[in-house]
């Protein structure tokens, strides 16, 4: 079984292409609305849907005007994100090549592989003889109650996404002022998404329309809240032990971000579900060798 299917289940299900997957939401839920970009087109090519290649130009704007990464804006940024002092995105301010998803991206995955999910199940692991899990790895191993003294710290954030008239372009913006909640706005072709530290708050508005230069002519269309916006790495060599306690103990393999905790790009999520592949092929094949021992 795969469990969850969000974007990382919905993505290894190509991989696994046999195996059944559930999900604990009633029903499907609209897909991940923050910035979504792809490094490479790996994504593209397994689920067989056409992405965009674009170039992508990035920017920090604090206290009215831009800057070049440095120490204080670093450290701004990523207290304002996950509360505590860490590397984030925001020393790259550099002219990358990325690969753009179509707006209806999450309906075609679940049009590829919805036959095989069953909504609102609460899965069981301790009754699973092989799992896929895409689930937050803190919400596993309390499943299983298995106990790590790790503290995993997560912040949500909310989304809100506009259109704006006469757009073509790709540019993501920084914000690490604490006068307000938004952190990163990208306008991704003709659609201006504006991240948010939790609740939206302070006079944020007036300062992304002057950093991108633009007016208030854009359509609203929408905010989503996401629970799981921002993780806050811990400790590596505990995390990878409770990930392998979770394999070696109980057949079940994390993939993803929030399963891995981990902040990796859905890019890595093809990478890892084929790791995960041949590690339980291999596991088979050492099974079957020792039972004709």
């Amino acid at each position: 079984m795969i469990v969850g299917a969000g974007f990382s289940g919905l993505i290894a299900a190509h991989v696994f292409p046999s195996m059944p997957i559930c999900d604990a939401a009633p029903e499907p839920k609209q897909g991940h609305q923050a910035l979504l970009r792809f490094r490479s087109d790996v994504v593209a090519k397994l689920t067989g849907i056409d992405f965009k290649a674009v170039d992508v130009h990035k920017g920090i704007y604090f206290r009215g005007s831009f800057h070049e990464p440095n120490i204080q804006l670093a450290n701004l940024y990523s207290r304002k994100v996950i509360d505590s002092i860490a590397d984030r995105s925001v020393w790259d301010i550099s002219t990358r090549r990325r690969y753009i998803a179509p707006e209806n991206f999450h309906e075609q995955l679940l049009d590829a592989v919805g036959s095989r999910i069953t909504w609102g199940l609460v899965y069981n692991y301790d009754e699973a003889p092989l799992t896929i899990s895409t689930a937050p790895l803190p919400n596993v191993l309390a499943a299983l109650q298995i106990h790590t003294g790790v503290t995993w710290s997560r912040s949500p954030i909310t989304v809100r996404k506009f259109r704006i008239p006469d757009s073509d372009v790709y540019q993501t913006i920084y914000f690490p002022s604490t006068q307000h909640s938004l952190y990163r706005a990208s306008i991704t072709g003709d659609v201006l998404i504006a991240e948010h530290v939790g609740h939206v708050y302070g006079e944020w508005m007036a300062e992304m329309l002057a950093a991108f230069g633009l007016d208030h002519e854009l359509e609203w269309m929408g905010d989503t809240e996401q629970s799981y916006g921002k993780i806050a790495e811990v400790d590596n060599d505990l995390r990878k032990s409770a990930i392998h306690r979770l394999s070696s103990e109980h057949n079940i393999f994390s993939v993803g971000r929030f399963a891995t905790w981990k902040n990796i790009l859905l890019d890595d999520v093809v990478d890892d579900a084929w790791k995960v592949k041949r590690l339980i092929n291999a596991s088979r094949y050492d099974r079957q060798l020792g039972a004709i021992k």
